[in-house]
């Protein structure tokens, strides 16, 4: 069976520091380019350069991280952060808790898609090419929207690990390879 090209865009990832509060104005000031306008946003919003990773940071001691292009990536970024937090005054007690929201890949099947006929053979999918122009094709196992165009290239929203990610790579290879 031809092999899905898949490359990582984007990985999202929930970060909560136990037991820690963030002074939001104190903590704007002291990371340089920190966003923080509690008028428009109650968190504040940064970004890493190397890596590059973009963050939201809230009171609570909780944080997005967005943006990475690998999970190394993403966990270097947080680490950078972390020793600025801590040279920032932020008394961090421990290691922060990384959880995966989202991973999202593109996939190029290597060959054209008929939609319309993707879209009457399939029940788990929405195509609507005067709203979008994708396919959207939803996935039990493992749990994620894949969105095909006809030019054979996809996108994969939803995933929790890479793995999700090649399993489903393959499984829309084998569905519509079957029709």
């Amino acid at each position: 069976m031809a092999e899905v090209k898949t490359q990582l865009q984007n990985i999202v990832l929930s970060v909560t520091y136990e037991g820690v509060e963030f002074d939001l104005e104190k903590l704007a000031r002291s990371l340089e380019g920190a966003r923080y306008d509690p008028e428009v946003f109650p968190g504040i919003a940064y970004k890493s350069e190397d890596p590059q990773a973009s963050f939201l940071i809230f009171a609570s001691g909780k944080m997005n991280c967005v943006g990475a292009r690998s999970m190394a990536d993403a966990k270097l970024a947080i680490k950078r952060l972390t020793k600025k937090l801590q040279k920032a005054g932020v008394k961090v007690k421990s290691e922060p808790k990384v959880k995966v929201q989202n991973i999202v890949a593109s996939f190029d099947f290597g060959r054209e898609f008929d939609l319309e006929k993707i879209a009457r053979t399939f029940e788990n999918t929405e195509y609507e090419p005067e709203v979008f122009p994708g396919l959207v094709f939803r996935l039990d196992e493992p749990k994620v929207v894949v969105l095909l165009f006809v030019s054979g290239k996809g996108v994969c929203a939803g995933a929790k690990s890479m793995a999700d990610i090649k399993a489903a790579g393959t499984k829309i290879l084998k569905l519509l390879k079957q029709h």
